[in-house]
């Protein structure tokens, strides 16, 4: 069982970028909530599409990793 440390170090980027779209996303969402008032839609839309970017790159972020320690020569 061989680890390959550039995928490794590869899913640990798309993990550490998603934790911070983690934070950023219900961040925009709470202030394009906030907007709504004054009907302003951007920041709630951006909000949302950072959200779902974060749950797709950490997904991306593990299967990676996986990937980087049970290499089966794929």
């Amino acid at each position: 069982m061989s680890s390959s440390k550039s995928l490794i170090a590869k899913g640990l980027k798309y993990i550490g970028i998603a934790i911070f779209m983690m934070f950023l996303g219900p961040i925009l969402i709470s202030i394009g909530f906030r907007a709504l008032n004054d009907g302003i839609y951007f920041w709630l839309i951006l909000g949302i599409i950072i959200a779902i970017a974060a749950i797709v790159f950490a997904f991306i972020g593990v299967k990676t990793i996986l990937n980087g320690l049970f290499d089966n020569g794929n």
